[in-house]
């Protein structure tokens, strides 16, 4: 039994951690939200009243937060994680915060004597329900090693990419490309909404046809079709529209930074930007095609 603390207890931490407490793992949480901390606590997860709490015998630290901003919020400064931490202890950031801050949280985490791994996710709030999730590990070798056996109790395939913001890097590329589809996806469903093709049918048989992907097989975007798709429940998230749009940002200064033109994921980011500035931000990504639907020709959003 390890001593492991979550940060983070949102759609995608609450199941993640119930992972590990169903493996036998003590497990402290914290959440700013208390109806996040309910959620946990009815998986079995023990809430903590601050992050120092929460940190101050775990062996490995998983951080699961919106942003670049938060993940190093919580993690420095003099009530954060790295300063709580038993020394030698190592934080899994399985949050999408970019390159260049994985990196700096990789150096700081080593001043205070603690490892740290970028180890972002793909596969949505199912797999992590199912613990099918994709991890893409960014760091140190030794550090790296310390956290697998925890991470493999979340995931199925679990890759160490390279160095600290390898990770991170890996993540960027595959959510623009995730963006790129789910834009795509929701473009075309629309359409063929407007055809006045069954959606059922539509989604038979691109399914098997050439315009398939994972956004449309898993994330179909119009109701009643997929089951298990934010689609079909109201497009609560899931992952929001903002999320994604924050993604794609990423994803494109970082093609700037390296002089690659990545002009259909700025398409994209435009296109969710636009349906957060009409207020859909906080619905899930799939949720677009509703914006799209209520307009012939969707206004870009300044981003």
């Amino acid at each position: 039994m390890n001593n492991v603390a979550w940060i983070g207890l949102g759609h995608m931490g609450v199941p993640m951690s119930a992972h590990l407490v169903k493996a036998g793992h003590k497990v402290r949480g914290f959440d700013i939200e208390e109806s996040a901390r309910e959620a946990a606590r009815a998986h079995g997860v023990e809430v903590s009243g601050s992050v120092a709490e929460a940190v101050r015998d775990a062996e490995v630290v998983f951080t699961m937060l919106q942003s670049g901003v938060v993940v190093e919020e919580v993690l420095t400064g003099p009530d954060g994680a790295f300063a709580h931490m038993p020394k030698g202890s190592v934080v899994a950031d399985c949050s999408t915060i970019g390159i260049d801050m994985a990196r700096s949280l990789h150096s700081r985490a080593k001043e205070h004597g603690v490892g740290f791994v970028d180890a972002p996710v793909s596969g949505g709030v199912q797999g992590a329900e199912d613990a099918s999730l994709t991890l893409m590990l960014g760091g140190d070798a030794d550090d790296v090693a310390r956290a697998t056996p925890l991470i493999e109790q979340i995931g199925s395939y679990i890759v160490h990419v390279g160095p600290s913001g390898d990770g991170q890097a890996m993540k960027v590329v595959n959510n623009a490309m995730m963006g790129i589809s789910m834009a795509a996806s929701c473009e075309a469903s629309v359409l063929a909404q407007r055809l006045g093709l069954d959606p059922q049918v539509f989604y038979d048989i691109v399914l098997r046809s050439s315009g398939d992907s994972w956004a449309f097989r898993n994330w179909f975007p119009l109701p009643g079709v997929v089951p298990t798709s934010p689609s079909s429940h109201g497009y609560e998230p899931g992952f929001m529209i903002d999320l994604l749009h924050k993604d794609l940002r990423l994803a494109t200064a970082t093609a700037e930074e390296f002089d690659v033109r990545l002009d259909t994921a700025r398409t994209a980011m435009r296109l969710f930007a636009a349906a957060s500035a009409a207020g859909a931000g906080k619905r899930d990504c799939t949720a677009l095609a509703l914006e799209l639907g209520a307009r012939d020709e969707p206004e870009a959003a300044s981003v």
